[in-house]
């Protein structure tokens, strides 16, 4: 399997399309090409950090962040690829000629492309199927919807321990103006 039809499957829960319309899928702005901008989404690395596997679910340990040399070698790595007359960007015809030529996007080790943050992400490839219809209150409570509520809040618990000890430095920061180290007995000086 490709890195473009797994994508298309596990992310858009489409099996077949043909090669402009994948390239459309993923023009963001609608000019008829892609750039960096539109590469980094496709992958999706156009996010901060991946929480989670991607896709809303996972565990907190699996969370990483994306790191702009990786964005950069993705973006670079396409465009290397398929940016045949050097402008920094990917026409509708460059791709084309690329398909015309056998040619496919390559796996980059970046997953399977999630393009929304992984709220978005468990409401598209969980929340939709199993809730939307016929248990919008969340009634039916799966595995799945347990996972992602404890990802949830482990990513929120983190990122408030994190703004915490960023206060906390600060805070330390202020207190230390109104001490002065020769006036702390030489013992319980670090």
């Amino acid at each position: 399997m490709t890195w473009e039809t797994w994508h298309m499957s596990s992310e858009h829960g489409i099996s077949e399309f043909d090669h402009d319309s994948f390239f459309t899928l993923h023009d963001i702005e609608g000019n008829k090409a892609w750039e960096k901008r539109d590469i980094l989404n496709l992958y999706g690395v156009l996010r901060e950090e991946v929480v989670g596997n991607g896709d809303g679910m996972g565990s907190h340990d699996e969370t990483e962040g994306i790191s702009d040399k990786t964005r950069e070698f993705v973006a670079n790595s396409v465009l290397e690829l398929l940016d045949t007359n050097k402008d920094g960007k990917v026409s509708l015809e460059e791709w084309r000629k690329f398909k015309e030529a056998g040619g496919y996007l390559r796996d980059y080790g970046v997953g399977v492309g999630h393009h929304l943050d992984f709220e978005s992400e468990y409401e598209v490839h969980h929340w939709k199927e199993f809730h939307e219809k016929d248990d919008p209150d969340m009634k039916i409570q799966h595995a799945a919807d347990v996972e992602h509520e404890l990802l949830h809040h482990l990513h929120e618990i983190e990122h408030k321990d994190a703004e915490d000890l960023e206060a906390g430095k600060a805070d330390l920061k202020a207190y230390q103006q109104y001490f002065k180290q020769e006036h702390i007995p030489k013992k319980y000086r670090v």
